[in-house]
């Protein structure tokens, strides 16, 4: 079936604040003792209607669909005191309105047990037996006719126990997986066979010394993977052999709990041509229980994956995120996700980078019967052209599980706490990108990315309610902007956009000193006027695009009705075809959007009531914060086009790519009454960048930002003795990596530029030593030039960055 991960960095920092406002508002599960050769029967299902913006994932040419998904599940449990067995089923039908290809069932049968071989020693196995087919985003879809369907059998044993008072487990893991062939184009099928493999795990855990509240273990794995056909379709031969080796400490620190390891990972192939991969091994998985109502997970792992991509061995994941949950009242849930995955194929330059965020909502109609209500994003960034893509998902679901949820208690059940209309005024930076693709010369395609950058400004207007402390809202916006892109050359094309209507829901929680932090997700129809000419041909598209939005912020409270507000959020269109004429050999052109936005907020009927008191905040002093962010790199391009199929010319065009980031900072500040100064220093690692490629022949290249330090400065003025807002300015030093091929020449070519700063944010306290912070950096760097032979291009880059960050006051 299909897995989703629920994890949500923005959202987990909305839940973790949540502990210090909620009430004891859950339902406690109560473990009693299982009776002597009890039986227990549970079973459930859901019933989902889906709705997708881009069925096939892909950065061009995205369809839309309605999705509607059935799964019922059913577990048999066996307990006694010396075994517990499980034996279950389980299965998810999906049929699509429209693209009927993509319908899916997927069903898995399992077993498993634990047994006790005495007072410190047991036995545990298992078997599981599943049918699924491989979700479009996977690196090794192969973009048939309808999804690539496999089978998966796999088996598990062990003992494991206690020895000399440390623990100790021994297992083995056997997997065998099965790939159908996939229906292809005219009547052929993609021969899948050469993915058959067996995956064989041994491996062992033994604790090493007992500490303070927990204990310190090594662990080691060895594996062996055989694929069926010794060598692949592509000569290549895949079969390997590795292992793992840990140390790591398993324990609890107050309210959380968990454990963390760190080592190496290896694997050799048979494949001469492929590289013995070593890296640095580490897995964190911690649970923080904040209080009753919440329970957050972070987690970071890396592992070693398998694929078919030509010239690749394998690929490196490295994922980090955090699932959480908060039970608002007994029949009401708040969950939410953020996943942060990159994935470094080994053999070949390629580097994807995955996204996947969202936000749901579980109400009980009783104990048994439920309502779901869901959105999902996902993206994909790529330094391969073509590669990258942005999904919305919205789900409503109904469930019934067989075991009741809950025992009724009408005292603990949501209810509306209080409601507010509100409208307001907003202004901000936007940032605009195009994915552009056309067929080009002679059997040729052209695949780049455009872009622009300027001011936004707008009106809104919602509603929102409160239950039991959280809040949840509608909100319309109508948003101006004037930001558009030009390629200048042989032929000349452009987009610029128009005035942005939009209608969002709103799903947040306030801290005790009242500021309001949310995740939002939306409809949105933007104007877009779209130009083509080439020779005497021109062609002009002015019309209103839907497209879909996800985002964050918070808002603080200034008085008098009055807050303030920061946001960011990302949006993506249905694509369209333009071309000179129109119809004959067209182009697709995708447009994504970007956008911080700074806010003042009018609550209508606003009653000054008195607040608990909460001590002021203390700004002064040092600090540390570990950022994450979301960063757009625009570079002007221009040079030469000198070529012997048509007559030169000299391009000008302005590319534009999008990218996540990730870093730390640390600094110490100055509080003089309300006023603030301070001065900080900042390392950061980034992704964004930008493609452009011409195949089979013509120019392929690329730019990307890989990472900063920064120096800076920080002035603010604190708001009611617990926000501080604030404007910072600096100097930085970033590494560019552009890439450039063209007519047998290839460059690699390294640049440290220097960038002015300048950004703009707002800081409050979520724990007693733990500050948040949302900013915007707008970042101005030197231009560089690339000399490939026949020409030099030159690159004048700036770049849009909103970031969060989690700050530690010493």
């Amino acid at each position: 079936m299909r897995s989703q991960n629920i994890f949500l960095c923005p959202i987990y920092i909305i839940l973790s604040v949540a502990s210090f406002n909620s009430s004891s508002m859950a339902q406690e599960t109560v473990d009693t003792p299982a009776a002597e050769n009890s039986v227990k029967v549970d079973a459930g299902l859901t019933l989902s209607e889906e709705f997708t913006d881009n069925v096939f994932q892909t950065a061009n040419d995205k369809k839309s669909d309605f999705v509607t998904v059935f799964a019922p599940w059913i577990e048999l449990s066996l307990l006694s005191r010396d075994y517990e067995l499980s034996f279950g089923a389980d299965a998810e039908i999906g049929r699509y309105a429209t693209y009927s290809s993509e319908n899916y069932e997927d069903y898995g049968l399992y077993a498993d047990g634990r047994f006790r071989l005495g007072d410190s020693l047991f036995a545990f196995g298992g078997l599981d037996y599943a049918r699924e087919h491989e979700e479009r985003s996977s690196p090794d879809s192969v973009n048939g006719l309808e999804p690539t369907k496999y089978h998966e059998t796999s088996g598990y044993f062990g003992i494991g126990g206690q020895l000399n008072g440390n623990s100790f487990r021994l297992g083995v893991n056997a997997r065998d997986l099965d790939f159908d062939d996939t229906p292809a184009a005219g009547g052929t099928t993609i021969n899948s066979s050469d993915r058959d493999r067996q995956e064989l795990e041994f491996g062992g855990r033994l604790g090493v010394a007992q500490i303070t509240n927990g204990e310190v273990f090594v662990q080691g794995i060895f594996d062996q993977v055989e694929y069926d056909d010794k060598t692949d379709s592509q000569g290549y031969q895949r079969s390997s052999k590795g292992g793992q080796a840990a140390l790591g400490y398993k324990g609890q620190w107050g309210d959380l709990a968990g454990e963390l390891s760190f080592g190496v990972l290896t694997q050799n192939f048979d494949d001469p041509r492929f590289d013995t991969v070593t890296v640095p091994d580490f897995d964190v998985d911690l649970t923080w229980r904040p209080s009753r109502t919440t329970q957050i997970s972070f987690v970071i792992e890396r592992s070693l994956e398998e694929t078919t991509i030509t010239g690749a061995s394998s690929y490196v994941s490295t994922s980090a995120g955090s699932r959480l949950r908060y039970r608002v009242a007994q029949n009401l849930s708040l969950a939410g996700y953020l996943f942060l995955t990159e994935n470094d194929f080994k053999g070949i330059d390629r580097t994807d980078i995955y996204a996947e965020a969202g936000l749901g909502l579980r109400y009980y109609l009783d104990p048994r019967f439920y309502l779901d209500a869901d959105y999902a994003f996902q993206q994909r960034l790529s330094d391969i052209a073509g590669e990258d893509f942005d999904e919305h998902r919205f789900f409503l679901t109904f469930g019934y599980d067989l075991e009741p949820n809950f025992e009724t208690r009408p005292e603990d059940r949501a209810r509306i706490t209080s409601s507010e209309f509100y409208a307001g005024t907003q202004f901000g930076y936007g940032v605009l990108q195009s994915k552009v693709d056309g067929p080009r010369g002679a059997g040729g395609n052209l695949t780049a990315d455009f872009g622009d950058q300027g001011p936004v400004a707008g009106l809104l207007g919602g509603y929102r309610t409160t239950v039991n402390g959280l809040v949840l809202g509608v909100e319309a916006d109508i948003e101006f902007g004037d930001m558009e892109w030009v390629h200048d050359a042989d032929r000349d094309f452009s987009v610029k956009t128009g005035n942005t209507y939009g209608v969002s829901g709103i799903v947040g929680l306030k801290t005790v000193a009242s500021n309001f932090l949310y995740g939002r997700f939306g409809v949105f129809a933007s104007e877009f006027e779209s130009k083509y000419q080439r020779g005497g041909n021109s062609t002009s598209i002015d019309d209103r695009v839907t497209g879909f939005s996800f985002g964050l912020g918070t808002e603080v409270p200034l008085g008098r009705g009055l807050s303030g507000r920061i946001e960011y959020q990302i949006r993506s269109f249905s694509d369209y075809d333009i071309g000179a004429p129109l119809g004959a050999n067209d182009d697709n052109f995708a447009n994504l959007q970007s956008a911080v936005r700074f806010g003042v907020i009018y609550t209508f009927g606003a009653q000054e009531t008195p607040a608990p008191y909460v001590a002021p905040t203390d700004f002064s002093g040092f600090y540390a914060a570990a950022t994450l962010g979301h960063s757009t790199l625009q570079s002007d391009n221009s040079g030469p086009r000198p070529t012997s199929a048509a007559p030169s010319f000299f391009l000008n065009a302005t590319r534009s790519g999008q990218g996540f980031s990730g870093g730390a900072l640390a600094g110490y500040g100055w509080q003089y009454g309300a006023v603030y100064l301070g001065a900080e220093a900042e390392l950061e690692v980034s992704s964004a960048g930008w493609n452009v490629e011409r195949s089979p022949t013509g120019r392929i290249y690329s730019a990307e930002k890989v990472g900063s330090v920064a120096g800076l400065l920080r002035v603010g003025y604190i708001v009611n003795d617990s926000v501080l807002i604030y404007g910072r300015t600096g100097l930085v030093r970033a590494k560019f990596e552009t890439d450039y091929s063209y007519s047998g020449t290839t460059i690699n070519q390294s640049d440290k530029l220097d960038g002015a700063l300048i950004g703009l944010g707002v800081e409050y306290s979520v724990g007693p030593r733990t500050h948040l912070r949302m900013e915007y950096n707008y970042t101005d760097y030197d231009d560089y030039e690339v000399d490939y032979g026949t020409g030099v291009d030159i690159f004048d880059s700036k770049e849009s960055r909103f970031q969060v960050a989690l700050a530690y006051k010493f």
